[in-house]
């Protein structure tokens, strides 16, 4: 294998160490030896990766890179390229993580660092130049465009020793939170001219330049430039524009020193004619937003209501460019103000608008604000430039829409979102998915229908009431709001389901890593009055124009891969596929053979025995209900037991199983016990413990030798009630053990308040004890929790000698599995009883 591959697979492999590590960060000093002064990164894990390479340097020497990898950054894979430096050579991305080449445009794992736009050459050859000598990780910035926002993007590189030539740097990359939307600096242009434009300091005293971000086909046609030859580009490299950079660092030293900027005019040959443009400048986190207008058009519009201002029912009111100071104010305004002339005339833009920052330009705007009374007034300004004497003056026209604003956005709100969670309502979704399936139909842009059902989230309103599931509801949605891009929809169909459309052509694998995102989000706990809620969530997704070509079969798509993860266990997620509807198909016929089903004749139990680890003895069964169909055969509890969870059959079902293995265990010897599993939604109906009261009588079994298993989903909601059913039982004098020990979250709380009978270890953690450190270290732990609380442990699913001895050394008391016998019918239960009888079971 080749040094590079060992490399990348070292990097994918990585996992974290010892993140406890609290050391100095060398890298948050404010300056360093050379002179350079560091960025400070915005990212915990991106400072833990700094401090374990620091941790990985030994004597002074860089940490080899296989150490890094291997223990430090492996996870980070997706965001990082190995770069390799070579004498006489250019730089070479030796491999680039999927992220890395997402966000640097890659469109190769592999490839020279010249390749690269110039903005991420720079960042990455700048901080590699700042490591090199320093010896240590460094950082830089550039900006990018990532899903058309401009992002701040850190580039980190880790300067490492390796074995193979040359020098190799970890670089690390991954857009800042913060980002700017081009296209809102944009929005309102017509005629006017409009570039964003950052900033680049000179590096002597060469006059400063700027680069162009964004350019409009008015400003491009105004500078006598194409708008794509001139984006990303520097502002020198248009000879019109070389008159901007001079007026851009008028006004930005103007600004520098608090100032009023001057009169920006611009005034330029073109093809033979005088270009005339006013040059407006606004700075936004760095960025320069510039306008260009004809001046010809606005001195056209100076004198707009000039004849009807003193008695004109609209407000309006002159101020001065310089300084803006008020000139003149009618008596609409006045009136609406509440002020006199004189107090009117005297006071500042900011006492008129607390928000503003600088002095309004002209143009029409949308702003608040604020009467004498200090009541707050919803306002449209159409600002003017005009001539009051020889000095350029604003005449503003005042439209009050406070009333009409508030009302129409509220008919807005409540005609497109969910009045409870603030999303999307489904009238919107219809809308929005049907004009995106004709836009993907067209060939213009696909997109991903995402549908999200929680999962558990009934157990919440039953036990906590509806309060309590409408706060889950309004916490879901901002969650899932958090996670998607502003070009995406997310709407409530109704109850606990939510639908995504996430617009553009994405990859499967980057709509499964936010889908993972969601199912995580949604799975952390929510407080509610003292209560800790825990929902989780599961997704189906369908591609359009692919999977459909058509709104209500692409939803029938997404239905179905919903469907599908609802079925493997909730809080999983799958694509739709075309047999999905097919399978459908047939669950439907499924669930019609279950209603109709003749429980008494089609229903048996099957029994696997429960061995004592210590004796060898036969210590009883547990009860395994089997279904089988007159048309399919045997068919799998997997199939059967969700289905009639789904459609109410599993309490009927429950019944028949209580009252057949209370019956069967009733005839065997009385120091045999009988295990039967109960389904969460068996034990939230309100009436489980009568119904195993009625099965103990009706067979006359000692209740002693019943042993109900619930699994931790039966303890979803932290409420009294289900203490209540557990505490009933126990006063019946059945035992309770907790199935599946270790796979979920709640169970650990309840240990300390229900006296369980046993716990039962996952067969998931015993089948990987011989080869798994971490699964051993799991039985080890669960089978001492258990005899510290004076709960016995059975491990399930022992097949091997291996394993079982293990578990004896151990001290499990308990085990089942195939090792010692599948589940068997009601003969061979009696079988193995008879055998027990003659010869205890070995386990040495």
């Amino acid at each position: 294998m080749a040094g590079d591959d060992v490399m990348l697979m070292a990097m994918r492999r990585g996992k974290w160490q010892g993140d406890e590590m609290t050391a100095p960060d060398p890298l948050e000093q404010s300056a360093n030896g050379d002179g350079s002064s560091d960025i400070a990164t915005e990212f915990d894990d991106v400072r833990l990766v700094q401090r374990r390479w620091q941790a990985a340097c030994i004597d002074g020497a860089l940490p080899p890179y296989e150490e890094l990898a291997l223990g430090s950054v492996g996870r980070f894979a997706d965001e990082m390229a190995v770069v390799r430096l070579q004498p006489g050579t250019d730089s070479f991305i030796l491999r680039a993580g999927p992220r890395f080449s997402a966000i640097a445009g890659l469109s190769e794992p592999a490839a020279v660092l010249s390749v690269l736009p110039f903005p991420f050459q720079r960042a990455i050859s700048g901080a590699i130049e700042l490591a090199r000598p320093a010896a240590r990780p460094r950082l830089a910035l550039c900006r990018s465009i990532i899903d058309g926002m401009v992002s701040a993007v850190e580039v980190l590189a880790l300067p490492l020793s390796c074995r193979w030539p040359g020098e190799y740097f970890l670089v690390f990359a991954r857009p800042r939170k913060s980002q700017i939307d081009l296209a809102r600096l944009l929005i309102n242009s017509t005629d006017e001219g409009i570039l964003a434009l950052s900033a680049l300091d000179s590096a002597g005293a060469e006059a400063r330049d700027y680069q162009v971000l964004s350019i409009n086909n008015a400003a491009a046609r105004f500078l006598g430039v194409s708008a794509e030859d001139m984006r990303f580009r520097l502002l020198s490299q248009s000879n019109a524009a070389r008159g901007l950079s001079r007026l851009l660092d008028e006004c930005g030293v103007a600004r520098a020193h608090g100032v009023a900027a001057p009169s920006l005019e611009l005034e330029y040959q073109l093809d033979g004619e005088t270009v005339s443009l006013q040059v407006g400048v606004a700075e936004t986190d760095g960025l320069l937003a510039v306008t260009l207008t004809d001046i010809r058009e606005i001195r056209n519009r100076e004198t707009l209501f000039r004849s009807l201002f003193d008695d004109n029912p609209v407000p309006m009111y002159v101020r001065q460019v310089d300084g803006g100071a008020f000139l003149n104010v009618n008596t609409a305004a006045l009136n609406l103000y509440g002020r006199g002339r004189g107090e009117f005339l005297a006071l500042g833009i900011a006492d008129l608008e607390p928000d503003v920052v600088g002095l309004p330009a002209s143009g029409e705007r949308y702003v608040r604000h604020r009467t004498a009374a200090g009541s707050e007034l919803d306002v449209i300004e159409y600002a003017r430039n005009i001539q009051v004497g020889t000095a350029p003056a604003t005449l503003s026209t005042i439209v009050d829409i406070t009333e009409r604003k508030r009302a129409e956005d509220r008919i807005s709100f409540l005609a497109h979102h969910d009045p409870l969670t603030g999303v999307g309502n489904r009238t919107t979704f219809s809308q929005e998915i049907e004009e995106a399936v004709a836009t993907a139909v067209a060939g213009h842009q696909p997109f991903v229908l995402l549908l999200v059902d929680l999962d558990d989230f009934k157990a919440v309103n039953d036990t906590l009431g509806h309060a309590a599931g409408d706060s889950l509801l309004v916490e879901t949605a901002d969650r899932i709001r958090k996670l998607l891009r502003r070009s995406d929809l997310v709407a409530r169909l109704g109850g606990d389901e939510f639908a995504i459309l996430l617009r553009g052509a994405l990859s499967r694998a980057d709509v499964e890593t936010l889908a993972k995102r969601i199912i995580q989000a949604i799975s952390e706990p929510h407080l509610y009055e003292g209560h800790k809620l825990a929902i989780g969530a599961s997704l189906g997704a369908a591609i359009a124009p692919a999977d459909a070509r058509e709104a209500g079969t692409l939803l029938k798509c997404a239905d179905l891969a919903l469907y599908r993860s609802k079925r493997d266990g909730k809080g999983a997620f799958h694509f739709f596929e075309p047999e999905m509807d097919a399978e459908m198909r047939d669950r439907r016929e499924l669930e019609f053979e279950l209603r109709c089903a003749d429980l008494d004749r089609e229903l048996e139990l099957h029994y696997q025995p429960i061995i004592s680890v210590k004796t060898g003895a036969l210590r009883g069964f547990e009860a395994l209900v089997r279904w089988r169909n007159p048309r399919r055969g045997m068919v799998s509890p997997a199939e059967f037991i969700p289905l009639a969870e789904e459609t109410g059959m599993i309490e009927a079902i429950g019944r028949w199983v209580l009252d057949e293995a209370c019956r069967r265990a009733s005839t065997w010897p009385e120091d045999l016990v009988i295990a039967v599993n109960a389904s969460a939604v068996q034990f939230r109906q309100g009436h489980f413990a009568e119904t195993i009261g009625q099965a103990i009588a009706r067979s006359g079994l000692d209740p002693a030798r019943l042993e109900i298993e619930i699994t931790e989903s039966v303890l979803l909601a932290d409420t009294g009630a289900n203490l209540a059913v557990l505490q009933r039982l126990k006063e019946i004098g059945v035992r309770i053990a907790l199935d599946d020990f270790g796979t979920g979250y709640s169970s650990m709380s309840y240990l300390r308040r229900f006296p369980f009978s046993r716990l039962k270890i996952d067969r998931s953690f015993v089948r990987d004890i011989g080869s798994s450190r971490e699964s051993m270290a799991i039985v080890r732990a669960i089978i001492g929790l258990g005899a510290n609380l004076g709960i016995d442990t059975t491990a399930e699913g022992v097949e091997t000698g291996a394993q079982l001895e293990l578990l004896r050394q151990e001290r499990c008391g308990e085990i089942q599995g195939f090792l010692f016998s599948p589940p068997v019918d009601g003969a061979g239960a009696a079988e193995i009883i008879a055998s027990y009888r003659g010869n205890k079971v070995q386990v040495a």
